[in-house]
């Protein structure tokens, strides 16, 4: 849908430049031209939304409605038809692309909020605390890059990109990280990271289940100078 929609934006433009061209009276072509440039404009707008629901199709697999670009054309060919438009004509066109730019930036937001909350629900912080200390904040930072994206009201390729690179990462992090983290490890390490322990403090119990989740490479013991 996206090649088709561009085909016709790009139509669109040829033939709303080539009516300027052919204008010979300098009071018209004036006319013409401004108006041109005021439709051109509205169609960058849309062209550059239907960019961005490329980017999203490839990297979800999603389709976001574009067919509203597709009969803004054809009703600005069929009332091109007979020569020079009329303002009107114009001023209905460039209204009609900057609707569907605002439609299609619109069914994006949607489109993208309710996958990219998904994938935000999949990742388990829980499993943050098996990682490496600076591993986790590295998680925990990527984490709220997601969620950040996620909430953005503008969605252009830059925040699509980001989010994936965040996502990948996250994944990459957690590949070697047990699935099932036990909320006694959780606690037990959140205890170790607020400081002020010793060895007394800590049940056998505690460091074997450090050692189970090899993370006791992580923790170092010093002997208190008083």
């Amino acid at each position: 849908m996206s090649t088709s929609v561009l085909e016709k934006a790009r139509e669109l433009q040829n033939q709303a430049r080539h009516i300027a061209e052919a204008q010979k009276d300098a009071a018209q072509q004036e006319r013409v031209v401004r108006r041109i440039d005021e439709v051109r404009g509205a169609l960058e707008k849309a062209i550059g939304q239907v960019g961005i629901a490329g980017l999203l199709s490839e990297r979800t697999g999603l389709s976001v409605d574009m067919t509203g670009l597709v009969r803004a054309y054809e009703r600005f060919e069929s009332k091109s038809r007979g020569g020079l438009p009329v303002d009107r004509v114009f001023t209905e066109a460039q209204k009609a692309l900057e609707t569907c730019a605002k439609d299609i930036a619109a069914a994006i937001r949607n489109v993208w909020a309710e996958w990219a909350r998904t994938r935000v629900s999949s990742v388990s912080s829980a499993r943050f605390v098996a990682l490496a200390p600076a591993e986790r904040r590295e998680a925990e930072a990527l984490l709220r890059d997601m969620r950040g994206h996620l909430e953005r009201r503008i969605i252009d390729g830059a925040v699509i990109r980001s989010f994936f690179t965040a996502y990948a990462d996250i994944q990459r992090l957690v590949e070697h990280a047990p699935s099932e983290v036990p909320p006694e490890l959780t606690e037990l390490i959140e205890r170790i990271d607020a400081g002020g322990l010793t060895l007394r403090d800590l049940r056998s119990a505690d460091i074997e289940l450090l050692r189970e989740y090899d993370q006791d490479v992580w923790i170092s013991v010093t002997r208190k100078a008083d």
